[in-house]
C-alpha cells in the first residue's frame, strides 16, 4: 500500500500549498534591513509574513533566520508601491547587506517552512556569492515547501543534517547554483548528509534548473534508505556532471525531464578517492546502480536491495550540443598524445541496451554494469527505463540559452585537463574566466532584471514528448499546457506511479485512453466506471487499505456511485488470483 501512501501525498500537495498561508493572520513586513528578521523575533510562528511585491519590495537579512520550536510561512504578495518600476517582480529577499560576507545559510529550519512567491538572492548586496548553502535542515521530520519562488544565485540550496526531512520544490527557477570558479569537483547542490535516514519525500515538480554544479541530488552514496523521490517536468541547463546520485531509493521516478547540456564533464571510473574499483561503465546519470544490501532505516540496519526498490525512468530528453562531443574527442587525442592513461565517458541516464555510450564501448558498459540486467527485465517489474532520448534539441527561443552553452563547451575542456590531468596539463590555457552562467544584468547585488528566464523552445518533438502527451520539462513555459496538466493532474499521476509506459492522449479524453494503458475508465470517476476485460472478483479498497466493496460477476460496468470521494485500489481477480491492483479515484 505505499505506493498509495505516496499517491495521496501527491494529490494532496496542491491543497496543501494553497491553504498554508491561511492558518494564521497575515502581517505584512516593511521592506529594509532586518524588518523580517525583527517581524519573525517578535511573533514567532504566529503569523504568516507578507513581503510586498514590486522592484521596492527588497529585503536584507542582518542574520540567519531560525525557526526551532515553530512553523514558519512567508510570502511574497503583498500590494507593490505606486509608481513601483517593476510591479510584478516578486519581493527580494537578500542574504546580507553591502561590506559583508553571506551567511552560511538564509533559513536554518528546525520546524516546517513554507516559502512561497520571493525572489532570493544568495549573496551578499555588493556581490559576494555564498559558498555554503540557502537552506540548512537540522530538524528531523522538518517539510520544506517552496514554491513559485526565484532563486539567483542559489548557490547550493538545501543541505540536510536532520533526519527523515519531506521536501517539495514547486514552480521555481534555480539560477546560479555554486559559484563557476568552483573546479569540477564543485559543490553538490542538494546534499542529504544525514547518515542514519535518509529523505522521507523528496518532490521536484515544473521547475528550472540554470548553471548546475556535480550531483545535483545526492547523499554522498550513504547506506541509508530514502522512500519516495519524485522529479518530475524539470528543466535542467548547463550541468557539469551528475543528477541523482543518491544510492538507496525505495520509490524513484524522473520522467518527463529536460536535459539540456548537462554533463558535460564525462565521468571517470578512478575520480573519486575510493572509487578506483568500480568497473568501466558502472555509473550512470542517475546512479543507484548497485545498491547496498544493508542500509540504515531511521538508524535501524535492514536488508535492502534491488527487489525491495521502485524505479522508472521515463519519456526524458538528455540533449548535448555536438561541441560537448567534440571535447571528449579532442581529450582523447590530447591524451594519447601526452601518453596520458584516460577512461572518460559520457553517462546515460541510465544504462539500458537503446543508451547512446561515448567514449566506451557500449558492448563494454552493459557487461559491466548492474541496471542492464535490472531495467525492463520481467524479473525486477518495478524497473522500468522508457521512452528516454538523446538526440532532440528543444531549439530554445531565446538564442542567448545556446551562446552560453557555447561558452560551456569552450570552458569545460580545459577545466578537465587541469582538474584531472594536472601532472600532464601544461598548456597553460586560462578557463575560469569564461562566464557560462546566465547572468543577463550582470550584477548579483539587488537584481535589475525581470523576468529573468525564457524556456520556452520550439521542437515538435519536445512540445509533445512527456508520457502524458505534454511539453518535456518545465510546464510553466507553457501556460496553456500547465492548465492541461493541472486539469488531468490525479490520472497523470496515478499513470505514472502505475509504471505504464504507454503515453497518454489527454487532449482525447481520459475515456479514450488504451485499454492496456487504462484497464479501468474513466479514471477520475464520479459514477459507473468499466473494466476493459472480464474479471471473476474485482474488490475495491480505501486508503487505508479496508475492502469496501466487492464484485462477483463478469460484467464489464460496475456502479461506485454509492462510494465516498476519494481514492482506492481496485484488485481484479481471476481464478483465484490477483492479476492487477489499479488506483481509482472517486470523485
Amino acid at each position: 500500500m505505499k505506493r498509495i501512501y505516496y499517491f495521496l501525498i501527491l494529490c494532496m500537495l496542491g491543497f496543501s500549498l494553497a491553504v498554508t498561508a491561511q492558518v494564521h493572520d497575515t502581517l505584512d513586513v516593511v521592506p529594509g534591513t532586518g524588518t523580517l528578521n525583527a517581524a519573525i523575533k517578535a511573533n514567532g510562528g504566529n503569523k504568516v509574513y507578507r513581503l510586498k511585491n514590486g522592484y521596492n519590495g527588497y529585503y536584507v537579512l542582518d542574520e540567519i533566520i531560525n525557526n526551532t520550536g515553530f512553523d514558519l510561512t512567508i510570502v511574497g504578495g503583498g500590494k507593490p508601491d505606486a509608481g513601483d518600476s517593476k510591479p510584478t517582480m516578486p519581493p527580494t529577499l537578500q542574504t546580507s547587506g553591502t561590506g559583508g560576507t553571506p551567511f552560511s545559510f538564509m533559513f536554518d529550519a528546525f520546524a516546517n517552512i513554507t516559502l512561497k512567491n520571493i525572489y532570493f538572492v544568495d549573496a551578499t548586496a555588493d556581490g559576494v556569492f555564498n559558498a555554503q548553502f540557502f537552506m540548512h535542515i537540522g530538524g528531523n521530520d522538518v517539510r520544506v515547501i517552496i514554491d513559485n519562488c526565484v532563486l539567483d544565485p542559489a548557490g547550493s540550496p538545501i543541505y540536510v543534517q536532520g533526519g527523515s526531512p519531506k521536501i517539495y520544490i514547486t514552480n521555481s527557477l534555480l539560477n546560479r547554483l555554486t559559484n563557476q570558479t568552483t573546479s569540477v569537483n564543485g559543490p553538490v547542490n542538494f546534499l542529504f548528509a544525514n547518515d542514519q535516514s535518509g529523505v522521507d519525500t523528496l518532490y521536484i515538480e515544473n521547475n528550472t534548473f540554470i548553471g548546475l554544479s556535480t550531483a545535483v541530488f545526492s547523499d554522498n552514496n550513504s547506506p541509508v534508505k530514502s522512500n519516495f523521490t519524485w522529479i518530475n517536468h524539470n528543466t535542467f541547463i548547463h550541468h557539469k556532471c551528475q543528477i541523482d546520485w543518491m544510492s538507496n531509493q525505495e520509490e524513484f521516478y524522473f520522467t518527463n525531464n529536460l536535459l539540456y547540456d548537462c554533463h558535460v564533464v564525462p565521468y571517470e571510473k578512478a575520480w573519486v578517492g575510493g572509487w578506483d574499483n568500480y568497473a568501466a561503465g558502472n555509473v550512470s546519470e542517475l546512479l543507484w546502480s548497485a545498491p547496498d544490501t544493508k542500509v540504515k532505516d531511521n538508524g535501524v540496519e535492514i536488508d535492502f536491495g534491488v527487489s525491495s526498490m521502485t524505479s522508472f525512468v521515463a519519456n526524458n530528453i538528455d540533449f548535448k550540443n555536438q561541441q560537448i562531443y567534440d571535447n571528449l574527442d579532442a581529450l582523447y587525442t590530447w591524451a594519447k598524445s601526452k601518453n596520458a592513461p584516460i577512461s572518460m565517458y559520457f553517462q546515460p541516464l541510465v544504462w539500458t541496451p537503446d543508451a547512446p555510450a561515448r567514449g566506451i564501448e557500449l558492448s563494454v558498459a552493459l557487461a559491466n554494469n548492474p541496471q542492464a540486467a535490472i531495467y525492463n527485465n520481467a524479473q525486477y517489474p518495478t524497473w522500468k527505463a522508457a521512452n528516454n532520448n538523446y538526440t532532440i534539441n528543444p531549439t530554445f527561443t531565446d538564442v542567448r540559452i545556446k551562446q552560453k552553452s557555447d561558452i560551456l563547451a569552450q570552458w569545460a575542456l580545459p577545466a578537465i585537463k587541469n582538474d584531472y590531468f594536472g601532472s600532464y596539463y601544461t598548456d597553460g590555457t586560462a578557463f575560469t574566466s569564461l562566464n557560462w552562467y546566465w547572468d543577463p544584468d550582470g550584477f548579483v547585488g539587488q537584481n535589475e532584471t525581470w523576468p529573468l528566464f525564457d524556456g520556452t523552445y520550439t521542437n515538435s518533438a519536445a512540445l509533445t514528448g512527456g508520457i502524458d502527451g505534454l511539453p518535456i520539462g518545465d510546464l510553466n513555459w507553457f501556460p496553456a499546457k500547465k492548465a492541461k496538466y493541472l486539469e488531468n493532474e490525479q490520472a497523470i499521476k496515478a499513470h505514472i506511479l502505475a509504471l505504464n509506459t504507454d503515453k497518454m492522449s489527454l487532449y482525447a479524453g481520459i475515456n479514450n485512453l488504451s485499454k492496456e494503458s487504462m484497464p479501468i475508465y474513466p479514471n477520475p470517476s464520479s459514477g459507473k466506471i468499466t473494466i476493459a476485460k472480464t474479471y471473476d472478483v474485482l474488490r475495491v479498497y480505501n486508503s487505508s487499505g479496508q475492502l469496501v466493496k466487492q464484485f462477483s460477476n463478469f460484467k464489464t460496468t460496475q456502479d461506485i456511485s454509492d462510494l465516498k470521494k476519494g481514492f482506492y485500489v481496485i484488485e481484479l481477480i481471476n481464478k483465484g488470483v490477483s492479476t492487477s491492483k489499479i488506483k481509482l479515484i472517486k470523485e
